[in-house]
């Protein structure tokens, strides 16, 4: 893992414990070159659908693009940035369970 500090390359893992109810895993590193720790988060990767354009182009799932929006849409709300995380995480589930190869844009 590269240091997001200095761009060192080695680093420690000083603490590691799950998150977000076990699905993932958060660890405390620390850089063996500057010393500074910093945080990680590790997720198995799923496969996920395509999504199905309005205009019929096909592209990748993508978590940030909806968190991006929900952001967007929440910036002058008291929203937390948490609540919005645990939003984004559900819509990713739902898809998941649809059990689908292509999913069109408006079920997102």
């Amino acid at each position: 893992m590269r240091c997001p500090f200095c761009s060192h390359v080695e680093d420690k893992v000083v603490d590691s414990r799950m998150a977000k109810e076990g699905e993932a895993i958060r660890r405390r590193r620390e850089c063996l070159g500057c010393k500074r720790r910093f945080t990680t988060y590790e997720r198995v990767e799923e496969m996920l659908p395509m999504i199905i354009k309005k205009d019929g182009r096909r592209e990748s799932f993508d978590r940030a693009k909806v968190l991006a929006g929900l952001k967007k849409a929440c910036e002058k709300r008291p929203i937390s940035m948490a609540t919005l995380e645990a939003v984004a995480d559900r819509i990713e589930k739902r898809i998941q369970e649809r059990g689908e190869a292509e999913v069109p844009c408006r079920v997102v």
